[in-house]
């Protein structure tokens, strides 16, 4: 047997509909399931935007990874650093229209010491997240532009 991934990443908040719309409609990710508000053992039966279930999807579709939300009722779990990483192949573009949206960047774009494009920023909620652009190695020495 071999670990061949990851499929989901769970991001707990307090208001799973809120949440929803902040990551469809802020960061752009395509909803790819929402599951259904009553228990149901059917994985087919899907809930909507308007009443999701306990699990929501977003993000691509597979093999690549996607955010799951969670709603956890009683708030004991404090916002921060999530160590989730979301990757871009223009960064500065992606940056500028997600300020556009009122998106709040921990710090600005900066290229690390090992040749990567970074910025942090948090959801609705405080959850800090990475944005990323990947720098070939043979690129590293390259502006931003």
């Amino acid at each position: 047997m071999t670990i061949t991934g990851i499929d989901t990443v769970a991001v707990v908040v307090s208001d799973k509909k809120k949440t929803l719309q902040w990551y469809r409609d802020i960061l752009g990710l395509r909803v790819a399931y929402v599951g259904p508000f009553e228990p149901n053992t059917d994985a087919s039966v899907q809930g909507s935007p308007d009443r999701p279930g306990h699990w929501i999807e977003l993000g691509p579709g597979r093999p690549l990874t996607r955010i799951h939300i969670c709603e956890l009722l009683d708030n004991s779990i404090e916002p921060g650093p999530t160590g989730i990483t979301f990757l871009t192949d223009n960064i500065r573009t992606d940056y500028d229209r997600l300020r556009s949206k009122g998106l709040r960047f921990l710090y600005p774009l900066r290229r690390m010491e090992w040749g990567e494009w970074l910025c942090e920023f948090a959801d609705a909620y405080g959850n800090q997240f990475d944005l990323k652009q990947p720098v070939p190695p043979a690129k590293s020495k390259t502006k931003l532009t």
